[in-house]
């Protein structure tokens, strides 16, 4: 009998219990809404009408960061932006000038010198858990501003193709231009920043991610105070692939393709090559492990890397220096361009105005292309850049076979380049 009651007493009182959240939120959502903005990106040369200050090319979310006009959005968002605005929630457009952006972060600050908004509380984001009901706020398509809600799916994601941070998963619906805007716990304090959702064609997976807030808001000072994000510079090109790790005989790892000259990595003695096994005598959690630490170092830091070189395992402690103003990123690792997808991890080469081959897999190897090659054409066009290759690569067909010539130990060699629909049945003559 009594427990025949208690049922009936769950029955009745759990929906409410289930509503109190959604009413939590609504108050919430209600309150934060002013503080967020819809952010309007040209990257165009079109010229607005008189009633509009920008043609609206994309765009994305941000929220105010501080009481001195300042607003946070992702770097991605505002890209080779030529003018930006932010709208706020009576629909009132504001001039916004980027006051500096971070890459790795994936983090940027405008200031907005007309927009005035009430300031967020925020939480502490590593105080999450599992299931934590949260909800976000943001533009999604430009459509202006609207609340999804969901709960926390997984703490500490890591993305291979975004291995400088970790990431919270949450099933909160995370469109474009959702990303840079705001995401909340329930009781409406900001734990981070709508980034990314993960989709497959044809498909809606729920699955989204967002920078922490305790991460968001270290690097956002920085970049107030000084501009930029000054990190340590280790001189070495990073390959992160499960496959590779796998292939090279390890759970995690870290392929070294190749080394700046004079930096400290050289002169601490590792070379391209080299399989980068643990960080400070400890293994790797994840590839993203070296990423992390760097993303997070200083000039003049000092890290010990256990590697594997000709089968043995060796150790190097680096010192690590002042990135460079002219180090730029020149490979397309993780880029999922043309080249890539046919099988290609390059990067330009450094003064001989060539495109290296850093490694190659699928149909790229099927077709003997192999570290160290040195692209000058394609179909008898002369390339100099990775942007040229890609360009040329694009107006392929799926059917379509490229013809690569390549220096190789100095001799010129020509090799075919397709997908491998397309190399069905070509052979060369030997």
């Amino acid at each position: 009998m009594l427990r025949s009651i208690i049922l009936i007493l769950l029955l009745l009182f759990s929906p409410t219990l289930w509503a109190q959240p959604s009413l939590i939120i609504a108050a919430s959502s209600t309150k934060l809404l002013p503080s967020v903005v819809k952010i309007k990106v040209q990257r165009s040369d079109y010229i607005a009408e008189d009633n509009e200050l920008i043609q609206n090319d994309s765009g994305g979310s941000g929220f105010i960061f501080d009481n001195k006009h300042h607003i946070l959005t992702n770097t991605h968002v505002i890209k080779d932006a030529k003018k930006i605005v932010v709208v706020d929630i009576n629909n009132t457009e504001h001039p916004a000038i980027l006051i500096a952006k971070d890459e790795k972060a994936d983090i940027a600050i405008l200031e907005v010198p007309t927009f005035n908004a009430p300031l967020i509380p925020i939480a502490d984001s590593t105080q999450l858990a599992l299931g934590d009901n949260i909800f976000a706020i943001g533009s999604p398509y430009s459509l202006g501003l609207g609340v999804t809600v969901g709960v926390v799916s997984a703490l500490e994601r890591y993305l291979p193709n975004y291995p400088y941070q970790y990431f919270i998963q949450t099933d909160t619906a995370i469109n474009p231009g959702n990303s840079g805007g705001p995401v909340f716990n329930q009781n409406g304090e900001l734990i981070g920043v709508a980034t990314m959702t993960f989709s497959k064609a044809g498909s809606y997976t729920n699955i989204g991610f967002a920078i922490p807030i305790n991460e968001a808001i270290r690097i956002g000072t920085l970049l107030i105070a000084q501009k930029k994000v000054e990190r340590g510079y280790l001189g070495a090109t990073l390959l992160i692939s499960d496959k590779v790790s796998r292939k090279l005989g390890h759970q995690f790892s870290v392929l070294i393709t190749h080394i700046d000259a004079k930096s400290p990595a050289q002169q601490a003695g590792l070379i391209a090559g080299d399989i980068v096994t643990k960080l400070n005598d400890e293994k790797f959690f994840d590839n993203g492990a070296l990423h992390r630490y760097l993303a997070h170092s200083k000039p003049n830091d000092t890290l010990t890397l256990s590697y594997i070189r000709d089968k043995k395992v060796m150790k190097s402690v680096v010192k690590l220096g002042a990135t460079p103003v002219n180090i730029l990123s020149t490979n397309n690792i993780g880029t999922a361009d043309q080249a890539e997808k046919l099988g290609l991890i390059l990067e330009n080469g450094s003064a001989d105005e060539s495109v290296q081959v850093v490694l190659s897999y699928g149909p790229a190897k099927t077709s003997g292309f192999t570290t160290g090659d040195k692209i000058v054409q394609i179909n008898t066009i002369g390339i100099k850049t990775l942007k040229e290759l890609n360009t040329q690569l694009s107006k392929l067909k799926e059917t379509e076979i490229a013809m690569i010539t390549l220096y190789r130990n100095g001799e010129l060699v020509t090799l075919p380049l397709a997908s491998k629909t397309a190399l069905q049945g070509y052979t060369t003559s030997n």
